[in-house]
């Protein structure tokens, strides 16, 4: 039998993962729950939907494979009112083109080609439902000169104190998260801004612009890319300027 967790305690985040296959549901369940997320399993559209009614949700991971109508599940749980809103990840084949374009259109938040790598499906939950039975105590990150604290909400570059309003901080600590990797202006918004509260791209630009001046009053090295149509991306720029 399968564990499931609808019934534990309800303030860790629960994530309803839609798979057929036992073996990724368990790994799936074993790796949240070590970081302090509950799961529970969908392997049918009828549980899925069931699970639609169930406010305790607050995450859907599909597992996507040729021809098992994932694609078709995202658009269900989009215009669902009570499921539009949630965050909805996608894992898929490494060849899947077509499927993750579909998935794309069908309003997926988030993809992962398998073999996928728990730290980052981690972080991305955490960086959505907040994660509450993992403390921040203690945790830092880092990346070139910049330097981060979670529980004091210290911000360091080249070892000089950075003072940052709160949608800055939640935007670079996302960044942080997920180095050298291109954030879309709507992850980012996503990230920092409430979800009742409209933001356009033009915003996102605004803050970033903020947090390159900050990092340029203490560093020559420019730590932030612009991607055309893309986002932006935390990368030390400075060595390939020469």
């Amino acid at each position: 039998m399968l564990p499931d967790e609808t019934t534990t305690t309800p303030s860790k985040p629960l994530v309803a993962i839609c798979s057929q296959d036992a073996e990724v549901y368990l790994f799936l369940h074993h790796i949240l729950a070590v970081d302090g997320f509950t799961s529970t399993l969908a392997s049918t559209e009828e549980e899925m939907l069931d699970l639609a009614g169930t406010t305790t949700v607050q995450a859907w991971i599909l597992d996507c494979h040729s021809g098992n109508g994932m694609a078709a599940n995202c658009v269900r749980l989009r215009q669902d009112p009570r499921t539009g809103h949630l965050p909805i990840v996608a894992l898929i084949a490494p060849d899947a083109q077509d499927q993750h374009i579909a998935l794309l259109k069908a309003g997926i938040d988030e993809c992962f080609v398998r073999p996928m790598v728990p730290a980052k499906l981690l972080a991305y939950l955490r960086s959505r439902l907040g994660g509450p039975a993992r403390s921040d105590a203690g945790l830092s990150l880092s990346y070139g000169v910049i330097e981060m604290e979670l529980d004091t909400h210290h911000v360091r570059c080249s070892g000089e104190e950075v003072v940052l309003g709160p949608i800055e901080f939640k935007l670079l600590r996302h960044m942080l998260e997920n180095p050298e990797r291109v954030l879309s202006r709507d992850e980012l918004i996503k990230t920092a801004w409430p979800r009742n509260v409209f933001v356009g791209p033009r915003t996102v630009d605004v803050h970033i612009s903020r947090l390159r001046r900050c990092f340029r009053q203490y560093s020559r090295a420019e730590m932030i890319r612009t991607v055309r149509l893309g986002g932006y991306a935390l990368e030390d720029l400075s060595s390939a300027r020469g």
